[in-house]
């Protein structure tokens, strides 16, 4: 859990009450709420009907209870943590919660946490571990579960480090679970860094590559939901690719020319070539990009921006 443990005091007193009024209001003898109220176990100390009389009388003990397994499970991977030299800051496990708006125990975004936003007091030990277990990770056995481990671990490292991981031995034909762990490697590296460099070796893949251009083809549209996802990775032939458009427009005004230099010379061609229309919004992708070339420093980029936008429709499509 995501928040420290709570003394029944503090819980009454968040409800402005005492131990008098807990006890009144609960029905349960005075002495016995005083014994519970300032101990730090008061929860595992509570028979069972005094707890549910607390539980109707005191507001947040009901929701206090019921996290106490989650409560416990944190603390343990704390103290887990701890022992390999992994500090977590407390302070912020909370704040990271709260400003997440899901339940606790569904912390959305626990990779990006543990990385960069300062859940960790020293991410360095996290960092050399899963740089370490990526291409180790390779040579398993297959697995979705094991592609899904190594995608995510190469794409949080390389977004920290601002360079693609080392994925180990990719020589050869690559395979859909490879290609997919080196789309997802290449993402987190382009999402940190204005160098095109992985950009351009990742477009020359999607060009000699099968298996990378299916997973390139797939991935927007799937992770968009304008297809449903599939094992095989493979997408309808006729798409309307509404909300990958949605996504697209947003992401040429965010990233950095690294990722733009992806999209204008690798993806949105491909996107082009399954929907025409770019989800009805092929115009606006042309007034978006003619906006963000004013904005580039690197004359490749702007190429690349010029190349794409003189094959799109001007007007609102």
């Amino acid at each position: 859990m995501l928040v420290p443990p709570s003394h029944l005091s503090q819980l009454g007193n968040r409800a402005g009450l005492g131990i008098a009024d807990v006890a009144l209001l609960a029905g349960v003898d005075e002495s016995t709420i005083s014994r519970l109220w300032s101990t730090p176990d008061w929860l595992d100390r509570v028979r069972g009907r005094t707890l549910q009389a607390l539980i109707a009388a005191v507001p947040g003990v009901a929701e206090y209870v019921a996290d106490a397994p989650q409560r416990d499970r944190f603390a343990s991977l704390v103290r887990s943590l701890a022992a390999e030299g992994v500090t977590v800051d407390l302070v912020q496990a909370a704040r990271l919660s709260e400003q997440a708006g899901v339940p606790r125990p569904y912390v959305a975004h626990a990779l990006e946490a543990l990385f960069q936003g300062g859940l960790l007091v020293d991410v360095a030990p996290l960092l050399t571990a899963a740089t370490e277990l990526i291409p180790r990770l390779a040579s398993r056995s297959y697995s979705f579960n094991m592609t899904l481990a190594q995608a995510h671990l190469a794409h949080h490292v390389a977004k920290v480090t601002g360079a693609p991981s080392d994925l180990g031995d990719v020589s050869g034909d690559l395979d859909r679970r490879a290609a997919f762990t080196l789309r997802s490697n290449t993402m987190g590296a382009l999402a940190a860094t204005a160098n095109i460099e992985p950009a351009e070796q990742y477009h020359r893949l999607v060009e000699t590559e099968p298996a990378v251009r299916m997973v390139e083809e797939w991935a927007f549209p799937s992770w968009m939901r304008d297809c449903r996802p599939s094992a095989d990775m493979s997408v309808p032939g006729s798409i309307l690719l509404r909300q990958t458009a949605a996504e697209v427009l947003r992401e040429i005004g965010s990233y950095g020319e690294g990722y733009l230099h992806y999209l204008v010379s690798t993806y949105l061609p491909l996107a082009l070539s399954q929907d025409p229309t770019f989800g009805l919004r092929a115009g606006e992708l042309h007034t978006a990009l003619l906006l963000r070339r004013d904005t580039l420093d690197n004359p490749i980029v702007r190429r690349s921006v010029d190349t794409l936008t003189s094959h799109l429709p001007t007007g609102v499509s």
